[in-house]
């Protein structure tokens, strides 16, 4: 008899940034697998809800009238500023969560797989661990709350020791645990008390049918791309930066960015008179590997905060599937793929100079570029292909 599994998520087909394609894939692959899926998620709305208007994001059609996905409408606005914001907001989806986890009780569920953060689907997701008599497994997608530390925006103490004791309660008490970087696991495994429990790698990546079909470079001009959110991870100052070196050095830069600090890098590049920087407007993960895709070189950079240390950017794994290799202002994981299997160069986030003076470097050297595109290319064939990751959690999937 097949199983049944319920995915308790925040973000989810058709929202952009990695954790809506990541969910969605794994929709998608555990459903291909005779396992029955359902879905249970809120209405898109990151970066906000107009844009899912458009119908170019609802470019799935096979999950567009989909009857096994759920879809919950949040009234409360998140304004990640605002303390009382981001909680009211927060409250509104546990409680929604968990009204709909009582009306769904007369279904049948082997297993409930909740995507983390944020940390009030999962206090969700073990009521209904109660009410369906499932195993729980919890993706970690992010050290949360530590990255609101990292931020610097969030630093309530009493509210953040609130969390740190329910994030260690949901890794002690879930059946089963999944990372997405293997730069999480030393810090939970610190929290839990069996230290036989395991802790599985599923790590973002690339579909089969996304290698190769994108597009190619761009051959009328050189062009550097940045990818992904433009918020208080990012260290927007240097990306600022970076784009009026660029400038300079009159090197097209595209930037598809959205996120709390997108209007500030407009209103930059507007101000600067920045003629070679161009921020295109959130578009389809179709759309998003395309641009990278006739991009020559590809740029990223974190927060020097040690949180974001342990995280591996899905941006660096999409720029790797359109072969497009990357100049990085990142340290711990990230930096140790990019080192490792040779994708790219790797710098201090406040070396800028040396930055420009590497893609100055590579715009005159196709045959290092092309080494390097061969070096992404076979990364994510080894590495990162979803098609074969998925293979990990299915042992979790026939207890």
């Amino acid at each position: 008899m097949a199983k049944s599994l319920l995915i308790l998520t925040q973000n989810f087909y058709p929202v952009i940034g990695s954790a809506g394609n990541r969910m969605k894939n794994i929709f998608e692959l555990l459903s291909q697998k005779n396992i029955n899926v359902d879905v249970l998620t809120t209405e898109p709305a990151y970066p906000n809800r107009n844009l899912y208007k458009q119908e170019e994001f609802w470019d799935e059609e096979h999950l567009n009238q989909n009857p096994n996905i759920i879809r919950l409408l949040l009234r409360s606005k998140k304004r990640k500023s605002q303390l009382l914001s981001l909680l009211t907001f927060y409250l509104e989806m546990g409680f929604k969560f968990i009204k709909k986890i009582f009306q769904l009780r007369k279904e049948k569920y082997d297993y409930i797989y909740v995507s983390s953060p944020p940390i009030f689907i999962v206090l969700s997701a073990f009521i209904a661990k109660r009410l369906f008599k499932a195993k729980i497994i919890l993706e970690v997608r992010d050290l949360w709350p530590d990255s609101l530390s990292g931020v610097k925006k969030f630093d309530n103490k009493l509210i953040i020791g609130t969390f740190r004791f329910l994030e260690k309660k949901m890794y002690n008490h879930a059946d089963e645990v999944i990372i997405n970087s293997l730069g999480f696991k030393p810090h939970i495994k610190k929290m839990l008390k069996d230290q036989n429990k395991s802790i599985t790698y599923l790590p973002n990546g690339a579909r089969m049918k996304e290698i190769g079909s994108v597009g190619s470079k761009n051959k009328d001009f050189f062009q550097v791309v940045y990818a992904g959110n433009l918020g208080l991870a990012q260290d927007v100052d240097k990306i600022k930066e970076l784009a009026f070196k660029l400038n300079e050095k009159k090197i097209v830069f595209q930037v598809i960015g959205y996120g709390l600090k997108a209007q500030e890098f407009s209103q930059f590049i507007e101000r600067n008179d920045l003629q070679y920087v161009k921020l295109n407007k959130p578009t389809t993960r179709k759309k998003s590997l395309e641009i990278i895709a006739q991009s020559h070189l590809s740029v990223t950079f974190l927060n020097d905060e040690e949180v974001f240390a342990t995280v591996l950017p899905g941006k660096v794994l999409d720029y790797a599937t359109c072969q497009t290799p990357v100049i990085a202002g990142v340290k711990g994981q990230a930096a140790d793929i990019i080192n490792k299997y040779k994708i790219g160069y790797v710098f201090e986030n406040t070396a800028i100079e040396e930055m420009i003076n590497k893609i100055l470097e590579l715009k005159e050297e196709d045959n290092m570029r092309s080494e390097l595109e061969q070096n992404c290319k076979e990364l994510i064939q080894t590495q990162f292909l979803w098609e074969k990751n998925i293979e990990e959690i299915m042992p979790l999937l026939s207890e």
